[in-house]
């Protein structure tokens, strides 16, 4: 009977309800997910940001320290040139080696009380006046300590510079000049390029009064515009007074309206004393920060507009075809009431025998079939006084027995059994039973029952043999039943139900819904859509899903079946299910494996990328990028990227001759790395080391890049020759000057002369005056003896501690022992008070003169051990004076 309307209408607004519903929680994740991301990934813009500001004042810190020192140790030397004949040419010479020891400094040069450039390690510069620049004025004003920091300007040689100053300042006190170190812009450049992270980056370097010096990343960008407008980020950091900030703030002050994500840092490092800070500043524009986000909502927005229609349209086209099954359900029961009369006459027709029972007349009728069946015919089975419980197998009349009475008892309206009948040749064959109640009384008690029998011992041998095969089985083959009105069972599976499932083939003909409370909640419901889709659409069902059997744990299971629509509209499907958790487990083992491969490719701090048969760039890690720069659409193959990392023909062919060559020298697959100097997307060079592995058809390439470390190595090698407390030649200068000489005077038998110098009594000095005032002295001494030496080519060294030695090229005895001579009359002349010595009331020096014509089988360390030799007795003879193992003279200066 149908429902009322309004049942109807009701029962199809549900479905509308839960969707609704459905759709807001599905709205809701994706808020809250799309919010967490938001702030994940300005929390990781910020991280990123302030590392890259922190790594650009490392870096830039150093560069400074380098300048800074470079001119205290010019202005610690100046005095001494300046009372040198030819001191401009000396420190000409000075000034270009240090400028070209840092790749920082584009010049050095030294400026007079009235700003005219006096010597300059670029002599364009030479008699330039700067006497009007803001930095020379600061230095007039500044201590002797301060190290003035110019605001940026336009340089005499073009470009923007800015200017590290020293004021010089004349014996009487008097200001007389600055020692001025330009920063050279090109190479900050370079230093500062690898920060860049996209087009809408911008890395900024700026002066403590708010002038920026460089800017780089943005396209478009000027270098020299203010920064100091109320609101930016430059203004909100100085104003805080921290040395490093993170601020969500305007960066251009052209474009006050745009905000970005701004990390700055404070450059001023105590030690250098500098009279105005430097600022850095990396920053991103908010809008690009936020794009992918952006972009990644807009999807899941569309995504879930998408999911709601195409839910509304199944839905729709769901309760259509519910309606029309309705409709088919309610022709089909009028037809068969209209056809009910014509049964009997199809029974009869068929092999089937019939039965009747009358419960009132409390007798059962058969059908000649029924007779036949059994091979009896009416008559026999009447005259022999049997009935058809007499014939049931012993084994099968408890379970035939309650099913009839529960049909006897009104329970059931329907009667299926299979049993075996004993026939008339005594063997027993199964049938199939079936019976449905057509009369009942007043209280709905059954009156009548009508029946058929039917033959099924072949079918039952089959089903027998089924049984075995199934059981043989390693999986479950299964039969499930899913109703219209949701209800689902197992009509039929196979033995192994048990282990699969964990509960029994009677349990599951009964309901399905126990095996799918026990399937993991995250798999329920895709795998219901999915058993919804095949049912929809009669398509193949197949999945996999984490199934859980209390006390054996979860395991991973694999199912497969094919769904057929029953005249009842039901829908029943065949399938297969089989236990697939090992190579479940195998293959999450290495999925997540790839995955950790993968990210650690993509993280490796060495640039990677991978070359296929065809010569195919397939794969770049981040390093990669960040290091060259070329993406698959420069250049999508090996050749084309060879086109553009070697522009030069002529090295192009060299490199591709060595890489060759390397290829072909490969052990066990592993081309050794070799050098090549690579230019980037940018026009960069680079040193890199590239090496390969080689895997089947495929080739790994490797890059690193070792620029810098060779930058900072040449400079370096340089600084190591140098002592760091006189700032004179060390004693590796010294030993491999010594080499040098011995070899070029051996061949031309020239004399060499070495003087071994001592400080007398500098311990005590030390002890009485404290090591500050001991360091203090050696300088003093240092400068002086360096101060001292007549020829250009005469070498001075620090040998260790209070020892200094000198070279003479072609110098005799005789005259090494005017210099000695010379040496020790200087020292004594500086007149330094010392208490301590019993040699003098000042500071003196002992020397130790040695003089031979080198010979090349000889080790030149024979002749200063034979100088040391000579200091020796020159100490033990009452020191300040100098010995050459012949004649002992102290110095009355």
């Amino acid at each position: 009977m149908p429902a009322p309307p309004r049942l109807q209408a009701a029962h199809a607004r549900r479905p509308w309800s839960w969707l609704a519903l459905a759709s807001a929680v599905v709205a809701l994740v994706l808020a809250l997910d799309a919010w967490q991301e938001y702030r994940d990934t300005g929390q990781r813009e910020r991280r990123q940001l302030t590392q890259q500001a922190a790594t650009l004042h490392d870096n830039l810190a150093l560069q400074l320290d380098a300048a800074g020192h470079a001119l205290s140790s010019l202005l610690a030397e100046l005095p001494s040139l300046q009372r040198e004949s030819d001191g401009k040419a000396q420190l000409s010479v000075r000034l270009r080696a240090y400028a070209d020891a840092m790749p920082a400094v584009q010049y050095l040069s030294l400026l007079d009380a009235q700003g005219t450039i006096t010597v300059s390690s670029d002599p364009a510069l030479v008699g330039r006046n700067s006497g009007q620049r803001d930095y020379f004025a600061a230095a007039r004003s500044a201590s002797p300590l301060t190290l003035v920091v110019s605001p940026p300007f336009r340089g005499a040689l073009g470009g923007w510079v800015m200017v590290l100053a020293r004021p010089v300042f004349a014996p009487d006190g008097r200001f007389a000049g600055a020692l001025v170190a330009a920063l050279d812009a090109d190479y900050l450049r370079l230093l500062m390029r690898p920060l860049h992270g996209g087009p809408d980056v911008l890395v900024s370097l700026s002066h403590g009064d708010g002038l920026r010096f460089l800017a780089l990343g943005r396209s478009g960008e000027r270098d020299g515009v203010k920064l100091d407008v109320a609101g930016s980020a430059w203004s909100r950091h100085l104003a805080s007074g921290a040395p490093d900030s993170l601020l969500t703030a305007p960066m251009r002050p052209e474009a006050p309206q745009e905000q970005q994500i701004v990390a700055l840092r404070t450059l001023q490092p105590p030690e250098l004393h500098m009279d105005k800070p430097l600022v850095i500043a990396v920053g991103r524009d908010v809008p690009a920060v936020y794009a992918d986000w952006r972009s990644d909502v807009a999807s899941a927005l569309l995504l879930w507009l998408v999911g709601n229609l195409l839910a509304a349209a199944a839905l729709l086209w769901v309760q259509r075809k519910q309606r029309q099954r309705q409709r088919e359900q309610d022709e089909q029961a009028a037809r068969e009431a209209q056809n009910q009369a014509h049964w009997d006459v199809v029974l009869a027709a068929t092999h089937q025998g019939l039965w009747d029972f009358d419960k009132a007349a409390g007798t059962t009728s058969y059908s000649p079939q029924w007779y036949a069946l059994l091979g009896y015919t009416q008559e026999a089975f009447e005259r022999e006084g049997k009935t058809w419980e007499d014939l049931v197998h012993p084994d099968d009349r408890p379970k035939l027995a309650t099913a009839w009475q529960q049909v006897l008892q009104g329970q059931k309206d329907e009667l299926e059994a299979s049993h075996r009948l004993r026939c008339a040749d005594g063997s027993y064959r199964w049938f199939a039973c079936q019976g449905r109640v057509m009369e009942r009384d007043a209280g709905g008690a059954p009156l009548r029952v009508f029946g058929t029998l039917a033959d099924i011992s072949e079918r039952r041998q089959q089903e027998e043999m089924l049984q075995r095969l199934t059981e043989n089985l390693p999986g479950l083959l299964y039969q499930y039943q899913l109703e219209p009105d949701g209800h689902s069972h197992f009509p039929y599976t196979s033995p192994q139900v048990a282990d699969i499932y964990g509960f029994s083939a009677q349990e599951l003909q009964q309901d399905a819904a126990p095996v799918f409370e026990r399937i993991r909640s995250g798999n329920v419901p895709r795998g219901v859509e999915d058993l919804r889709r095949s049912a929809r659409e009669l398509s193949e069902w197949s999945a996999e899903y984490l199934y859980e059997i209390p006390g054996r744990g979860a395991r991973w299971l694999s199912g497969h079946a094919r769904p057929q629509r029953l005249p009842s509209g039901a829908t029943l499907w065949h399938g297969y299910i089989s236990d697939v958790t090992e190579a479940k487990e195998q293959s999450l083992r290495l999925q997540a494996t790839e995955r950790v491969l993968q990210q650690l490719m993509s993280e490796m701090p060495v640039g990677l990328c991978m070359v296929d048969a065809r010569h195919r760039v397939y794969f770049r890690n981040q390093r990669f990028l960040d290091q060259l720069g070329y993406d698959e659409h420069e250049v999508p193959t090996l050749r084309e990227w060879a086109l553009k990392a070697y522009p030069d023909p002529d090295y192009r062919a060299e490199a591709a001759a060595r890489w060759k060559q390397a290829k072909a020298e490969a052990v066990n697959g592993q081309i050794a790395a070799q050098s090549y100097r690579i230019v980037s997307s940018d026009g960069a060079h680079h040193m890199m080391d590239v090496a390969g592995l080689i895997f089947g058809d495929k080739l790994l390439l490797t890059f690193q890049d070792h620029t810098a470390h060779l930058v900072q190595n040449e400079w370096l090698r340089k600084l190591a020759y140098v002592d760091g407390l006189t700032g004179i030649a060390n004693r590796r200068s010294f030993d491999e000057a010594l080499a040098a000489e011995w070899s070029r005077c051996a061949r031309a038998g020239l004399p060499l002369s070495v003087l071994m110098i001592d400080i007398d009594h500098f311990k005590a000095y030390n002890d009485l005056y404290g090591h500050q005032k001991g360091d203090a002295c050696l300088q003093t001494v240092a400068r002086t003896l360096s101060q001292s030496m007549a020829r250009p080519h005469d070498l001075l060294a620090r040998y260790g501690g209070e020892e200094f030695v000198c070279l003479l090229p072609q110098c005799d005895l005789e005259g090494a022992r005017v210099v000695a001579e010379r040496l020790c009359g200087a020292v004594f002349g500086q007149a330094l008070v010392h208490e301590g010595s019993s040699a003098a009331p000042c500071v003196t020096i002992s020397v130790g003169v040695a003089c031979t014509i080198p010979e090349l089988q000889r080790e030149p360390a024979t002749l200063t051990e034979l100088a040391d030799v000579h200091l020796y007795r020159a100490k033990l003879t009452g020191r300040n004076r100098l010995s050459d193992g012949l004649n002992d003279s102290w110095n009355e200066s």
